[in-house]
């Protein structure tokens, strides 16, 4: 687990960190939304995750995708779960 709110759980599958030519991260994650009363799971979804960790900037792409793929970079400008993920992930 690398970040978690009230509602929800971020996981990264350390096995899955690489590092591009170019100095970028990309990691295998794990999103699961969960009902806050009862801590049962409602929702999971596994995703390929890249990071600039310089820029602090992320994209979500389907587990099989290249990093190559990249072309826009979103920023988590409210999403603290994303804020976390990212700093801890390039912690790693």
């Amino acid at each position: 687990e690398v970040a978690n709110t009230s509602n929800e759980l971020q996981f990264i599958d350390p096995d899955s960190i690489k590092y591009s030519d170019r100095g970028f991260l990309s990691v295998v994650a794990k999103y699961s939304e969960i009902n806050p009363d009862t801590n049962e799971v409602i929702n999971t979804n596994t995703f390929l995750m890249a990071i600039d960790c310089d820029n602090r900037l992320f994209r979500k792409l389907s587990v099989n995708a290249k990093l190559k793929e990249v072309k826009n970079w979103e920023t988590p400008i409210n999403d603290k779960l994303i804020k976390k993920t990212i700093i801890n992930s390039c912690s790693y």
